[in-house]
This record gives C-alpha cells, sequence and structure tokens, in this order.
C-alpha cells in the first residue's frame, strides 16, 4: 500500500510525496510508518496515541474516521495524510 503526503509533511518524511509499506491493515501500517519516519510521531499524533485533529486519512478517497487494526488493506490501496490549513 502507499502513503501519500503532501503540503508542511513532506519536510518529515523526506521531501517523498510518497512511500511503499506491506500491511494487512491500517494499525499496522501506521506503526511502520512511524518506523520508517519517526519524526513524523509528534506531529501527527498526540500523547494518548490518537491522530491530532487536524490531520486526516483518506483510504482510496474516503475518510477514515478512527485508523486501527479493522480497517484491512490490500496491497493496491493509498492513504492520503492531510492537513487543515487555518488562517485568517
Amino acid at each position: 500500500m502507499t502513503f501519500r503526503f503532501t503540503g508542511l509533511l513532506l519536510r518529515f518524511v523526506g521531501y517523498q510525496r510518497t512511500t511503499e509499506i506491506t500491511a494487512t491493515n491500517l494499525a499496522d501500517a501506521l506503526r511502520q510508518l512511524h518506523e520508517r519516519f519517526p519524526q513524523l510521531r509528534p506531529v501527527l499524533w498526540d500523547e494518548s496515541g490518537d491522530l491530532i485533529r487536524v490531520h486526516r486519512l483518506l483510504l482510496n478517497g474516503e475518510l477514515v474516521g478512527k485508523p486501527d487494526g479493522e480497517v484491512p488493506l490490500r496491497d493496491t490501496d493509498q492513504v492520503e495524510v492531510l492537513t487543515a490549513i487555518a488562517g485568517g
């Protein structure tokens, strides 16, 4: 499966727009993502391990409510990490 990154998150993944991960569920894929890019952990997740509210995960274009082990993945799946931008 493929993770896609945009915007400010690119600097935490070495400016790679995509990275490939082999996993059967979203929780395992996120765990592997942490291992590959440990600098992402404090940017994406809070102290409780929950996704910080300004970030959203899209699986094949569909919003993922709670990323956990119950979300199965296929090799062809794409997870996009989006960050809300606020300003005035």
